[in-house]
């Protein structure tokens, strides 16, 4: 139990002037409604709000059960310390915000005894973090927002871990004013980040990734699957990064990457890692080629071991870049291992008018065989790649044989990244007609169109409601002068876009 005392003695009389509310630890069950009873005026209820005026502790042993739908609203300074259990399952939503959106709140703090603590269906807004101290909880389904007080409550991030191997799953972060979800450098966790939507995160603009994450335990491996990671409003603000005081073990796959100043970066060689199946595109929102822009970054005084298999790796500054001594595998069909096969997808990466789908800046050779690099013109594929052959100082890049790309191979995806997949128009180059094919795995709202170099919108080819299934449009040209397009769709906040070419 815990409580902070403000005392005044005066002669044989000693009063208390203040105290935040503790409940007692005794194995009960507690809701808003007994905290409003017991708590003498640190939790009340008005106007169907429950106002948290101070800070309130859930003791070791007790359980804080919210079950119902409810909207609480915190005091400035405030925070919930759960050293106990605490169960937020509402059947539509329960919303933790700030009494003065100005001044904010702390938040939430789960402490060692909090293991089996869930929130779901939860909003989060205006204060400052979500804290896990050396306990495993779960976030699903929740929305995390606009939580930009700036306290060492948070250690920056608005989802914190330190010693927690929790889940954060299916969950919308977005505009918090540092990263989404972060760890500790030197504090193992081994977090599960699944399907959420993560974007526009980092609203300070500082030099920090919307996934920040340090060391993590050998097992289980940290988990990155399935999730959108998307930024475009503020420069300075990366994807994921991987900076370990210690080990990592980290498994990234499903991913999209998409519009953050770097995709990933790796900056330990004590990183232990399997990137598969992500889409990591237009990486490039900084500008600047000497500042980031990599879709993935390799950067080490030693060699780590890192397997990068089955990406699709586009539109960044630089595809692939490779720094010290890092040496990751990005292809060896020649040894018995079945995971380093591969068949990588790394084009259209570049700047300053040149293509640098692999930039190889150490002494090392480096493995990236069986990869398609834009082209199936095997004297072009040199131009792709810098190593030995550009400068007498780098190691080579064994890249053959290269991975020849059909439109069958191009289009086999089973993964429908956040509901919907949109697939290579076919002929492309074409005159004055071509078809471009998507699917959806359940109702949306579906909008497609043609847009010229300048982003302009030059044909709606569709806007409205699709059940669930793979559609083909077809777009007729004729109207347009012969040049580079871009077709895109977008849905319930998603978009991808591919490039056409019309030749007449």
């Amino acid at each position: 139990m815990r409580k902070i005392f403000t005392t005044l003695c005066i002669a044989l009389f000693c009063a208390t002037a203040f105290a935040n509310y503790s409940t007692p630890g005794s194995g009960k069950r507690w809701s808003l409604d007994s905290l409003v009873t017991y708590s003498a005026g640190d939790v009340t209820f008005s106007n169907n709000t429950y106002l948290f005026n101070d800070t309130i502790t859930i003791s070791q042993s007790d359980t804080l059960f919210i079950l119902k739908n409810a909207t609480i609203k915190f005091a400035a300074g405030v925070f919930v310390d759960i050293n106990g259990v605490m169960r937020v399952l509402p059947p539509d939503s329960v919303k933790i915000t700030a009494q003065d959106t100005a001044a904010k709140f702390l938040g939430l703090k789960f402490e060692d005894f909090s293991d089996g603590s869930v929130l779901k269906k939860t909003i989060f807004e205006y204060g400052c973090a979500i804290r896990m101290l050396t306990c495993d909880i779960l976030i699903d389904s929740c929305i995390i927002r606009n939580n930009t007080l700036n306290s060492s409550f948070s250690s920056s991030g608005v989802i914190t871990f330190f010693q927690s191997n929790s889940t954060v799953s299916r969950c919308k972060i977005y505009g918090n004013r540092s990263a989404a979800l972060q760890s500790g450098a030197n504090i193992a966790s081994s977090g599960q980040i699944l399907f959420n939507e993560i974007y526009d995160n980092v609203t300070a603009n500082g030099n920090t990734p919307q996934i920040n994450w340090g060391a993590t335990n050998t097992t289980p491996p940290m988990i990155i699957k399935g999730n959108s990671i998307r930024g475009g409003l503020y420069t300075n603000s990366g994807g994921i990064s991987f900076l370990p005081i210690g080990s990592a073990n980290v498994i990234i796959e499903d991913n999209i990457i998409k519009k953050n100043r770097y995709g990933i970066a790796f900056a330990a060689s004590t990183i232990t890692a399997y990137v598969n199946n992500n889409i990591i595109d237009s990486n490039n929102i900084q500008g600047s080629p000497s500042l980031g822009g990599s879709g993935i970054n390799f950067n080490s005084p030693t060699a780590m071991n890192v397997i990068c298999a089955r990406n699709k790796i586009r539109g960044n500054l630089w595809g692939i870049t490779i720094q010290g001594g890092a040496k990751p595998n990005i292809g060896n069909i020649v040894n018995s291992d079945t995971t380093d096969i591969g068949l990588n997808q790394i084009y259209w990466n570049g700047n300053s008018g040149k293509i640098y789908d692999l930039y190889n800046n150490t002494p090392d050779s480096i493995k990236a065989q069986n990869n398609f690099w834009g082209t199936t013109i095997l004297d072009s594929v040199e131009a792709h790649i810098f190593h030995r052959p550009d400068s007498t100082t780098l190691g080579f890049v064994d890249y053959l044989p290269i991975r020849v790309v059909t439109e069958t191979v191009s289009q086999n995806s089973s993964i429908l990244f956040n509901g919907f997949k949109l697939y290579d128009a076919f002929p492309n180059p074409f005159n004055p007609v071509t078809n471009i094919s998507y699917e959806i795995s359940r109702k949306m709202q579906v909008t497609l169109g043609v847009y010229d170099m300048n982003g302009k919108l030059v044909s709606s080819i569709f806007s409205g409601i699709k059940e669930p299934g793979k559609y083909e449009e077809h777009f007729n040209a004729a109207a347009l002068s012969s040049g580079i397009y871009f077709y895109r769709i977008e849905s319930e906040g998603f978009s991808d876009t591919k490039k056409l070419i019309l030749l007449k």
